[in-house]
């Protein structure tokens, strides 16, 4: 009986560990409707999605309504690829999927040979829930050439409408206890924020924050949801920091940097020269004269 009240205890929490870790969204979707020219639906085509930096690719079929939908495909570039029997090639170039997005295509079709193509180049409108939908995404374009004082991505949060940074009274207060705390949102207290890495829960359940700071180059993409996120993000009622980390892709790439860490090309304060000056003149210099 005992060793089956230990493997039911175990059963379960890697059932709810299990559903916690599937939860947190750090994917995206596209979602659609093909149709002819003349509007009609058409069921029964073929749609297939690949992302553009690994060849990745997924393909589904509408359904009698036209539609179609991938969920759960990992952010970047990404074309779309229409066909149909008795209907030219449609193809969508230019898709970008951030975190937590979904985008919408509507692709409408010609009748024609399958050998001939309609191209469009051009990003897919974004749907959008309100609760996800209040935040800004800063890329990896952001994150990297944006110049970050310390090389902590917590400060590209603060140019975030709603973010602002904890107060210096808060931060002396707490000392080691503020670390993780980079930033209040919205009126909330920096403990209530919580933080997620690939999914995975990056919180300290002890003094709050975050426990680990990716470095800047490791990372894609991040998002805060400045509100209440929905209950697959769970946590509590401040903002959720969504980060997604590198992958690789087709191409070799990399990275090299160099890092001047001193004060000789620091511009001056207005006052500088002179209050250096006033203390040249008013300090005086004491010699002492005595023998031992």
């Amino acid at each position: 009986m005992k060793n089956l009240a230990k493997l039911a205890c175990i059963l379960a929490i890697a059932v709810f560990s299990g559903l916690n870790t599937s939860a947190q969204q750090i994917t995206a979707s596209i979602r659609g409707k093909v149709v002819d020219a003349s509007g009609g639906v058409v069921g029964g085509a073929s749609v297939t999605a690949t992302q553009v930096e690994t060849g990745f690719g997924r393909a589904v079929q509408t359904d009698s309504a036209g539609e179609f939908v991938f969920v759960e495909l990992p952010v970047g570039r990404y074309r779309l690829e229409v066909e149909a029997k008795g209907f030219q090639k449609f193809v969508q170039e230019g898709i970008t999927l951030h975190v937590n997005q979904t985008a919408n295509v509507a692709a409408r079709l010609a009748v024609g040979m399958a050998t001939e193509m309609v191209k469009v180049d051009s990003n897919a409108s974004m749907i959008e829930t309100n609760s996800t939908s209040l935040g800004t995404t800063v890329g990896d374009r952001e994150v990297l050439d944006l110049p970050l004082n310390g090389r902590h991505f917590t400060q590209l949060g603060v140019l975030q409408v709603g973010v602002v940074p904890i107060t210096p009274g808060l931060a002396l207060a707490g000392r080691t206890l503020r670390e993780g705390q980079a930033y209040a949102v919205n009126g909330q207290r920096p403990e209530s924020n919580d933080f997620l890495i690939d999914g995975a829960a990056n919180f300290n359940g002890v003094d709050g924050g975050f426990v680990l700071e990716p470095p800047v180059d490791t990372i894609s993409e991040f998002r805060i949801l400045t509100h209440t996120a929905n209950a697959e993000f769970g946590h509590s009622t401040g903002s959720t920091t969504n980060i997604v980390t590198r992958s690789g892709t087709n191409e070799f790439h990399g990275s090299a940097w160099e890092f001047l860490r001193n004060n000789a090309m620091d511009a001056k304060s207005f006052f500088a020269e002179r209050l250096a000056g006033r203390s040249k003149k008013t300090v005086p210099l004491f010699l002492d004269t005595t023998r031992g």
